[in-house]
């Protein structure tokens, strides 16, 4: 699979070896993770879902799995020919067959952004449709999953619009609740509220309202806050439902208009809204309350432009002129609405993560993908930890065509609130596309990986992940 050239990751199922080092011992569970296994469209992160599930038990070789999400979308590419485009519409490429083709259309569902385990549930996500469940071991396509009736549509519009549920949701370990959110771009465009406490039903808590139709790919949460970050960049529905646009060229960047900062109280009551600088994000790191002050970090990017423009060809990967350059920044926001902020760090990253044990809490430590060198253009090739307090980052870099994917911590001892641990994250080999799977020691990252376990397959260009302990 060449990157480069779009290209089919095939399904995958081996034991692995490693070519470096030795796994940890007591690394157990499995490491599951989604992302573009083909690229019927030029757009980067247009692909059907490919998930994947690497598994770790004690004394025995790794396992790994990996099977495309049954859609619609991924039944009519089997079908496609080579250079006739795509067959259906995308987020960022319209089917072929011209206006008509497309008009009323909405992107098809791809599945392809996050993989989520909800009470037992393993959830395939992509944020403009409902979730599509997987059988855990197999990977099998189970179907698309309405959390039990709270993602149900209602009416001939909500029928057509879905049920949205949001590729990032949030886990609180302090009171076992989920939380997450959903985008609907109607005539009056909402954004949903969910909760789904640990061996309950997921609920639809909140609607509300918003005044235009924001890009809203994620959220970040406190112990008593949702935090949302409305850039300036919103959907021209009437372009993309007449069939001129896809999704994405149809997003507009609105400049001289601010950012505004959605705070939502988790106990319900009213809302406020902070207005500061404009700036395009992707990714939050994590969020707490400091007082009565909310405090969350999140890689914040120029502009919606900037990074359009870098996504619209695979071959902007590894070119110098299209690198979007994101930076790791903190933002403070106090009682009276004044905020405050500031970049932690000059390399550029993106996937930023912490400990999700200290999720809604104080975090030091921020793992990403970086970039030590803006002349690799799109991908990240390093594998970074920073630390927030004295502006450090320990990292350790692949070099050019090289993309290194999230990274996440999975705890030496999950019954002790400390840094040990390591990270687990992919290392693709952009022109050859071949995948490691890599293991480091999440407290010295520059010394390199003290596991290195080729995949004899690609598992495509992966986005998020879960790690799911044994």
């Amino acid at each position: 699979m060449d990157l480069h050239r779009g290209g089919w990751a095939r399904e995958v199922d081996a034991e692995l070896r490693p070519s470096q080092g030795q796994v940890p011992e007591g690394l157990a569970g499995t490491l599951y993770r989604n992302g573009a296994g083909n690229h019927l469209s030029d757009y980067v992160i247009d692909g059907d879902g490919l998930v994947s599930a690497v598994t770790f038990t004690p004394g025995r070789a790794v396992r790994v799995r990996s099977r495309y999400v049954r859609t619609p979308s991924y039944a009519a590419s089997l079908s496609a020919r080579d250079g006739d485009g795509p067959p259906v519409r995308l987020g960022g490429a319209n089917a072929t067959g011209g206006r008509l083709r497309n008009l009323l259309r909405l992107p098809a569902a791809q599945a392809n952004t996050s993989v989520a385990m909800i009470d037992g549930r393993l959830l395939a996500l992509w944020e403009a449709d409902m979730p599509w469940e997987l059988e855990p071991d197999t990977l099998e396509t189970l179907g698309r999953c309405d959390l039990d009736r709270a993602l149900a549509p209602s009416g001939l519009l909500g029928s057509r619009l879905g049920s949205p549920y949001s590729a990032h949701p949030c886990w609180d370990p302090a009171t076992a609740e989920l939380w997450n959110f959903g985008c609907v771009y109607g005539p009056r465009p909402t954004l949903q509220i969910y909760r789904t406490k640990q061996g309950g039903p997921t609920e639809r808590l909140r609607s509300i309202r918003l005044p235009r139709r924001f890009m809203v790919h994620d959220f970040a949460m406190t112990a008593t806050k949702l935090v949302f970050c409305l850039g300036p960049v919103t959907l021209d529905m009437p372009a993309m439902m007449s069939g001129r646009l896809p999704t994405f060229e149809a997003m507009r960047w609105h400049g001289d208009e601010p950012t505004r900062i959605l705070l939502v109280p988790r106990a319900g009551g009213p809302f406020r809204v902070v207005e500061t600088d404009p700036w395009f994000q992707w990714h939050f790191a994590g969020a707490y309350d400091d007082g009565p002050d909310i405090v969350f970090d999140l890689v914040r990017f120029r502009s919606w432009t900037v990074m359009h423009e870098a996504l619209t060809s695979l071959s902007h990967l590894t070119d110098p002129n299209c690198s979007p350059v994101g930076r790791l920044w903190r933002y403070r926001v106090d009682a009276a609405g004044k905020v405050e902020d500031h970049q932690l760090h000059s390399l550029p990253l993106e996937w930023p993560t912490i400990d999700p044990r200290r999720s809604t809490t104080p975090h030091r430590d921020v793992y990403g993908a970086a970039a030590t060198n803006t002349a690799s253009g799109v991908a990240f090739s390093a594998v970074a930890r920073y630390d927030t307090e004295r502006g450090e980052a320990d990292i350790h870099d692949y070099g050019p065509d090289h993309l290194v994917g999230e990274p996440l911590f999975v705890p030496r001892d999950p019954s002790r609130l400390d840094d040990e641990g390591w990270l687990i994250a992919y290392a693709t080999h952009v022109t050859a596309g071949t995948t490691d799977i890599v293991v480091f020691d999440a407290r010295s990252v520059a010394d390199g990986p003290v596991c290195t376990l080729p995949v004899p397959e690609s598992l495509g260009y992966t986005f998020h992940g879960q790690w799911v302990q044994s």
